[in-house]
Order: structure tokens, then C-alpha cells, then sequence
């Protein structure tokens, strides 16, 4: 009688009393590249029953055969839902499978799967971290022909129309290999190349399956759009160069039209020895600057609800380059912007809700995101007090270009007038930035709403105010209410208006706050 051969287990546990780590020497044991949060099936110590179940399956995986899959009855309320749906004209309620995930319990049979659906998936009631519910045998086919039988939790979902491990990505009927990324529509004419990846919850060690604290597992994600394969490839390389959460990263090709298939052209996979991921150090030399009005979004498909409407630029050394457009903070990263990097230097455009504050979320135009590396304390610092120059000096040339003085001549008289004549100053301009914003409120969404927001800012950033800026102030103080305010500080404020727009020539002899004697 043949000796019995020991189970990887106990191979794992032999070569980890000559100091091999045990979780990897089990793996090795075992054949194929697992998902590091899948265990191993311990098939030699089942019950008979058990037993049968799983040298069915590894039978039907050695023959390279599809693992058949049948259905019981769903659950009560799923049933309830899908006929609700089938039933249904309203295309919302149509849709139901395509809009809500789809679960199913799996329970494993001599000859395949037997699936039903629930309304839950793994984040349920009765889990604990120890506890996460019940096995089910999984064969793993190698491409030598060896199967691994492998204990999966028993949730699956359904991903295209076809059934997955909803913790490993496997399809149900082919166990082995992440199920390609879903069909994606491309969201502009000109961006035709998706980055889509594939995050892996159970890559970090000590996590529970793959899942992160709520329960959910990982799944297909799109990273970034582009205007070119090569782009694309380099983003998708950059994901899974180094040690993650990544577990694979597709560049799917997009047709020129929304009705043509995409295609997957490159796939990329971490070596199982991937380094972990370097910091690359800030560069030195100043940080070149990127302006907002130089980079417009594209023109987004109208069945486009969510764009992905945040630009990713990078500098090259002589000029700026918009290499993705994305929803995803993590591309800079995984590309590791920095010294050493690919690029020294990239900032982020996304769109700009300067009412935001008020949940109105109209878009005006796009500004500054984010900038990468992030500015240090110096950086930082150093722009409060360029920003803080910039404003002294648009306010001195705007003084002076007014008033006939030189810049010499407009800061002594913001010297001489102080707090109160820079006050005055502050009063007239915001009474025709509060004109500008009522008629930018009462504009739709668009171009004449964002030149008013531009108008804005020239008027609060730069002291340039618009050509009827003295219309547009005496119309936004006749509309205001004086009810909760007295005559003579709707005159005061008109003096303001008129001291900003037109400095006096003899400020002492007109009166103006900060230039009036003492009084004795």
C-alpha cells in the first residue's frame, strides 16, 4: 500500500521548524499563486460526505471542465424584487439588476455549485472577526494540470452576467484568474484608453478575507481615462510595479463609438517578490506654476452623469502635460511624483463650486486641486506671503492707476489713511462684488455665469472691477433693504463705491475716512 503523502499543511510546518516563514512555505507547498487571504482546503481531514464534495469538484478541475452552477429558490425578498422588476415599464425599476449588486450564497455540490441569492452579501449579521461564516472547496487548476482545492467564504456576485468569488474576482465556473474588468462607456470623443484596476482587500497582511471594516470586498475600478495607449500603459504599470492593493491593471481600448465592444489590450500583474512602494523625494528648485484657464474639460457625453471630470497634469521639464483625466486621488501616489520619479512634479484641476458652502453646486469654470509632492512648511509659507505681496501691490497699481498717482505716491496715502481708509477701500469693493454675485445667481450654468465668477475674481484678487462697475453698485444698494439698516450707511457705503472707482484728488478736503483732523 502507497505511503500517504503529508497535506500542505503539514509540509508548511516542517520547513517552518528550519525557519521558513509558515505562510509561506505553505503556499509554496500548495502549487499555484493564491490571493494570500485564501486558505488552503484541508481535504484530508473532511468527513466522508465532505470528502465526496470535494474530489467531485478537483475531478471536474482536472478534466478542465466548467464547474456547473445551478439555482435554489432565492430568498423571499430578492424574489420579490426581480418580479417587481421584470414586471415593471419604469426603466428604473428595470434595471434593478444592473443597479443593485446581486448576491448569492454558494453551498458546493459533487457535480458543481448550487447559488442562492440573497439580498445581503459578506457585510451580515452574526459575523465577528474571527468568524466570517462558512467554507466552501474552490479547485484551482494550475497550467500544469495540479489543483489546489482552496477554502473560500461563500459569497459570490454576479459581474456582467456571470457569477464571481466576490472576494477573490474568480468566476464561479473557472476559478483561477480575475474575471475581465466590466464594460465601460467612454466618457469623451478623445478619450478612448481606460486604466481599469483591480483592488485586492486581502493583499495587506492581518486583513480578514479580503475585506475592509465594513465588509465589502474588492473589485474592478476605473483609475484613470487617456488619450493615449501609452499613457494608459504607464499609469497601469504603476499600480502594480510595486507591492499593493492592486492585484492586476488592464488598458482597455474604447471604439470611437459608445456601440462598439472594448477591448483589453495590456495586463499587468505585481511579481509576487514586488519591493515595496519608494517615497520619492520632493525636487529641488522652485515648483512651476499651472493655470487653471489653460486646461478645459472635454466635451462629456450627454449620457455622462459622472465625469471624470478631475485633470491630472505632469510637468515634463520644459512644459506641462495632461496625462489622465480620473475620479482617483491615487494616481500620483502609485506613480511616485517626486525625485527619481517619472515626473518631478503634477498637479490636479477639478472643477470649481464656489457656492458650495450653500449646497449649490453649480460648476464656474476649474481650479487647483491638489499639488504633488505636497508643498512643505517652506512652500507653504512662502506662497501665503507672495499671495499676501501680490494683493498689496494689485491694490497700490490699482490706486495709483485710478487716482493719477505714481506707486510711490498711492502707498504713502494707504500709509497716511491706515485702517480706516483701507476699510473704506474693503466697503466699496464688496458692494460691487455683492452686485456681480446677484447677477451671477440669477444666470443659468454655463459660459456667461463663469465670466461673471472671472469677473469676480479679477475684482477680489487683482482690484480690477468691471467697466460698469459704478452701475452695477448703485443698482445692488437701490435693491437692498434699509430696514435693518440706516440712510446715512447706504450713503456711506456709496462713498466708498466712489472713493474705490475714483480715488479723491485732495482726500483731507473731501472727507474721506482716515484723512479727516482729529477731532479736539
Amino acid at each position: 500500500m502507497p505511503k500517504k503523502q503529508p497535506t500542505a499543511a503539514k509540509r508548511a510546518r516542517t520547513a517552518a521548524r528550519s525557519g521558513v516563514k509558515y505562510t509561506a512555505a505553505l503556499r509554496e507547498a500548495a502549487g499555484p499563486d493564491l490571493p494570500p487571504h485564501v486558505d488552503l482546503f484541508e481535504d484530508q481531514a473532511l468527513p466522508e460526505g465532505e470528502q465526496m464534495v470535494v474530489d467531485g469538484l478537483r475531478a471536474l478541475a482536472a478534466a478542465g471542465e466548467p464547474l456547473p452552477l445551478r439555482f435554489a429558490e432565492p430568498a423571499p425578498e430578492v424574489a420579490e424584487a426581480l418580479a417587481r422588476a421584470a414586471s415593471s415599464s419604469n426603466p428604473a425599476s428595470a434595471s434593478f439588476s444592473r443597479r443593485f449588486p446581486r448576491w448569492a450564497s454558494v453551498q458546493a455540490a459533487v457535480d458543481g455549485y448550487v447559488l442562492t441569492e440573497t439580498q445581503y452579501g459578506p457585510n451580515r449579521s452574526g459575523y465577528t472577526p474571527t468568524s466570517r461564516g462558512p467554507r466552501v472547496p474552490v479547485p484551482v487548476r494550475a497550467a500544469d494540470g495540479t489543483v489546489t482545492v482552496v477554502a473560500m467564504p461563500e459569497w459570490a456576485r454576479l459581474h456582467d452576467g456571470r457569477w464571481i468569488w466576490a472576494h477573490t474576482g474568480w468566476p464561479l465556473d473557472a476559478p483561477g484568474q480575475i474575471i475581465d474588468p466590466p464594460q465601460e462607456f467612454a466618457p469623451a470623443p478623445g478619450l478612448l484608453w481606460e486604466v481599469a484596476v483591480y483592488m485586492d482587500l486581502g493583499i495587506e497582511e492581518g486583513k480578514v478575507f479580503g475585506e475592509d471594516y465594513g465588509g465589502s470586498s474588492g473589485g474592478w475600478d476605473t483609475a484613470a481615462w487617456c488619450t493615449s495607449r501609452e499613457d494608459a500603459r504607464q499609469i497601469a504599470r504603476a499600480y502594480t510595479a510595486y507591492r499593493g492593493h492592486y492585484a492586476r491593471a488592464d488598458v482597455v481600448e474604447h471604439g470611437t463609438d459608445n456601440g462598439i465592444i472594448s477591448v483589453t489590450r495590456d495586463s499587468f500583474f505585481p511579481a509576487p517578490d514586488a519591493p515595496e512602494r519608494p517615497r520619492p523625494a520632493r525636487p529641488a528648485g522652485p515648483r512651476p506654476e499651472l493655470h487653471h484657464t489653460e486646461v478645459p474639460e472635454p466635451a462629456w457625453y450627454s449620457g455622462v452623469t459622472h465625469p471624470p471630470n478631475v485633470s491630472l497634469h505632469v510637468w515634463t521639464g520644459t512644459a506641462w502635460k495632461t496625462l489622465a483625466w480620473t475620479q482617483s486621488g491615487l494616481i500620483t501616489q502609485n506613480l511616485g511624483i517626486g525625485q527619481g520619479g517619472p515626473y518631478e512634479w503634477a498637479a490636479s484641476l477639478g472643477p470649481r463650486h464656489p457656492d458650495k458652502g450653500l449646497h449649490d453646486w453649480t460648476q464656474e469654470g476649474r481650479e487647483v486641486w491638489g499639488r504633488y509632492p505636497d508643498p512643505d512648511y517652506q512652500e507653504r509659507s512662502a506662497d501665503i506671503d507672495t499671495w499676501r505681496r501680490a494683493r498689496e501691490d494689485a491694490l497700490v497699481n490699482a490706486l495709483a492707476e485710478r487716482g493719477g498717482l505714481t506707486p510711490e505716491q498711492a502707498a504713502a496715502r494707504l500709509a497716511q489713511g491706515g485702517e480706516d481708509y483701507r476699510q473704506l477701500l474693503d466697503v466699496g469693493q464688496a458692494v460691487i462684488s455683492r452686485g456681480l454675485h446677484t447677477a451671477r445667481l440669477a444666470l443659468p450654468e454655463g459660459p456667461e455665469r463663469t465670466a461673471v465668477r472671472h469677473a469676480l475674481d479679477d475684482l477680489t484678487d487683482r482690484h480690477r472691477p468691471p467697466a460698469d462697475a459704478q452701475r452695477i453698485a448703485d443698482e445692488q444698494l437701490d435693491r437692498e433693504t434699509e430696514k435693518d439698516r440706516a440712510p446715512e450707511v447706504t450713503a456711506w457705503c456709496r462713498r466708498a463705491v466712489a472713493e474705490y472707482l475714483a480715488p479723491a484728488p485732495d482726500p483731507a478736503a473731501a472727507g474721506i475716512d482716515g484723512f479727516r483732523p482729529a477731532a479736539v
